[in-house]
């Protein structure tokens, strides 16, 4: 049986978190009172914005790319990324030693290009699609060697973002809900994962911009589904589709999808930063709004963590 057919159990994000905590920063969970006081005196924010390279992928490039065989590792890494797995995977190279090649869209911003160069990855632009980059960075592994990373439906990858419960659960044991944004899946398949093994009664509600409904669409359907339209101001949670990987999981530990209406998401990142000085994406943004917005049912003094993906300058003021 492949690696990547084993079942995953606890002890797999146990271990996951002690071999990349050397790499990694254990981010803080943030009280959001006073900011919302009240019936949310009980939320907080598990700041993965403050997170090395800006967001949580560090935990699953970091795992994924520790459990390679070290002669197929120091032949490089390539991935295709929006950004933030990009910046990950650049930064796991200059820390280890090892060539990255990262591909990005055509889409991909100034900010996001001169990220990745600045951790000494080779950048190439290629494709207006995800799946054109990825298709890129293949042939790339196929002609000179090396490991191609997936962002997301991977197995090891997802057992690193799941690693970042496991900091919750630690912190703050009386947690009763997680709250995750989602794009392609793996963060909220690990996170889901991980937080049911450690504390089964936790309660985990993953969440979607109205304009990318891809994982409410495909459980309502029961399958896994490519979304033909996609309108979204959050294009970090664009992911069109998923893979079985995060689907399986998802299905398996997940307990509700909302959606968020995409009017409300670019003030949840403005608040954050105005009453928190949180500075986070549009993606942690949609997270918070199924809080402020109540897209969720819950107790006015129920225990929820929130888990902030990524950081990004959407809710700072414009000079």
């Amino acid at each position: 049986m492949s690696a990547e057919a084993l079942p995953i159990v606890l002890e797999d994000y146990l271990a996951a978190h002690a071999r990349v905590a050397p790499f990694i920063r254990k981010t803080p969970l943030v009280p959001a009172h006073p900011w919302l006081p009240g019936d949310a005196s009980q939320v907080r924010f598990k700041a993965e914005c403050q997170q090395v390279t800006g967001s949580f992928k560090a935990r699953g490039a970091f795992n994924r790319v520790l459990n390679l065989p070290d002669d197929v590792r120091r032949q490089g890494l390539a991935t295709a990324s929006g950004g933030n797995f990009g910046a990950a995977v650049a930064y796991v190279g200059k820390t280890l030693g090892l060539p990255a090649n990262v591909f990005v869209m055509n889409t991909s911003t100034p900010i996001t290009r001169a990220r990745i160069q600045s951790h000494g990855a080779r950048l190439t632009v290629h494709g207006d699609f995800w799946d054109q980059s990825w298709d890129a960075a293949g042939a790339n592994v196929a002609e000179h060697g090396g490991a191609l990373l997936h962002p997301y439906a991977d197995r090891d990858v997802v057992i690193g973002q799941g690693t970042t419960a496991l900091e919750i659960i630690d912190e703050w044991p009386e947690v009763e809900t997680l709250v995750v944004a989602i794009g392609g899946g793996g963060l909220l398949a690990g996170i889901a994962q991980a937080a049911k093994l450690r504390k089964p009664s936790i309660r985990v509600i993953g969440v979607e911009a109205a304009g990318c409904p891809t994982l409410f669409t495909c459980r309502a359907e029961g399958r896994i589904v490519k979304l033909e339209n996609v309108k979204t101001i959050v294009p970090i949670l664009a992911a069109r589709s998923t893979e079985p990987l995060n689907f399986d999981l998802i299905e398996r530990y997940v307990d509700e999808i909302v959606l968020v209406d995409e009017s409300v998401i670019e003030n949840a990142a403005r608040d954050a930063w105005r009453h928190a000085g949180l500075a986070i994406e549009l993606g942690a943004a949609t997270a918070v709004a199924a809080v402020t917005e109540r897209c969720f049912a819950r107790r006015d003094d129920e225990r929820i963590a929130v888990v902030l993906c990524g950081s990004g300058s959407d809710g700072m003021p414009r000079d």
